[in-house]
């Protein structure tokens, strides 16, 4: 297929959705999280091991962050010698995502495996699936209700009287998707879709309350076009839907590649928008073997009217070695 044909036709799949907002934790460096983004990209154009911590910090220009979310996961790819062309791994995570100064409280563990076929000599389809455990606490003694309000404030000692069972829950979930992927020596092209919930697990805090968690789907698509000297323009989206709440992000990357040897190989530099909620720059540095990245969200929405100053950031780590007798020869680091 003509790539320019095949980049058009990426375009319209993508912006015949709209966006908002999502309710599952959702990091702006997406791209930098492959078990929250499409299983089938765990492990995908890794050699042997990848490493990948994620940290975002949203809404906190009130002093405590309505969102803090950590993650870090871990992928290997196995069976190489069994499957020396195609790509077979496996990965583990750990996510922490509490919102309200630490009132309600996910912690998720997840497992991973994707399984990426070499059709061509450039071209890839890949297939993953993830099983989670996740545990959600709700901590009551951090909240406020109108019948504890007096003349002297809020005075938690008072009974509240409100229906809440116990604050803790555990349930099992699993998540699949599909990936395709292009990497030739001028043009390359990344298409995906997922869904997440796939069991479908009830949550709920409150008697008689409890609710079936939505499934969320979502599709990824980049193109890069590369450069004689190393540099790298890479254009990206995303789209998510989970009920009613919806997320659309495009944006650019440009990836400037420094000459000579030096401790940093690559200097990325992007800018992203999330339509109806905020837009984002970011800014990278890359080698062989590691990565960094930091982007600082620029609320548009509502949200801007109703505190002071609401601001999120994002920090990313990531850290890749080689089998042995192996050598990094191109960054897999991130997978836009």
């Amino acid at each position: 297929m003509n790539i320019k044909k095949f980049c058009a036709i990426l375009i319209i799949f993508q912006v015949s959705f709209f966006a908002a907002k999502a309710q599952d934790p959702y990091f702006s460096q997406y791209f930098m999280s492959p078990m929250t983004s499409n299983p089938a990209l765990v492990g995908r154009g890794i050699t042997d091991t990848r490493v990948l911590s994620n940290f975002r910090s949203q809404w906190w220009g009130t002093g405590v962050p309505a969102f803090r979310t950590n993650a870090i996961s871990i992928e290997k790819r196995i069976a190489a010698k069994k499957f020396p062309e195609d790509e077979l791994a496996i990965g583990f995570s750990m996510d922490n995502d509490a919102s309200n100064g630490g009132l309600l409280k996910k912690n998720f563990i997840t497992f991973a495996t994707a399984f990426n076929k070499r059709i061509s000599k450039q071209s890839f389809f890949g297939a993953g699936i993830t099983l989670s455990y996740s545990n959600l606490t709700l901590d009551q003694s951090k909240f406020l209700y109108q019948s504890q309000f007096g003349s002297l404030g809020f005075l938690r000692a008072l009974p509240t009287f409100d229906p809440l069972s116990v604050g803790n829950q555990d349930y099992f979930n699993t998540d699949a998707g599909i990936n395709y992927s292009y990497d030739g020596d001028k043009w390359g092209v990344n298409i995906g879709v997922a869904g997440f919930h796939l069991a479908k697990n009830k949550q709920g805090v409150q008697v008689f309350g409890n609710y079936t968690n939505n499934v969320r789907y979502a599709t990824n698509a980049s193109v890069v076009r590369k450069f004689k000297g190393g540099d790298e323009l890479h254009f990206i989206s995303r789209y998510d839907q989970q009920g009613v709440n919806k997320i659309f992000t495009l944006g650019s990357i440009y990836k400037i590649k420094i000459p000579g040897e030096h401790p940093i190989e690559k200097l990325n530099m992007g800018l992203f928008n999330r339509f109806d909620d905020s837009f984002y720059p970011f800014i990278g540095f890359e080698s062989s073997s590691w990565f960094a990245g930091f982007s600082y969200d620029i609320i548009k929405s509502g949200l801007k009217t109703s505190y002071n100053s609401v601001q999120s950031m994002e920090l990313t780590f990531g850290w890749q070695m080689a089998r042995k007798k192996a050598k990094l020869t191109h960054n897999r680091m991130a997978i836009y």
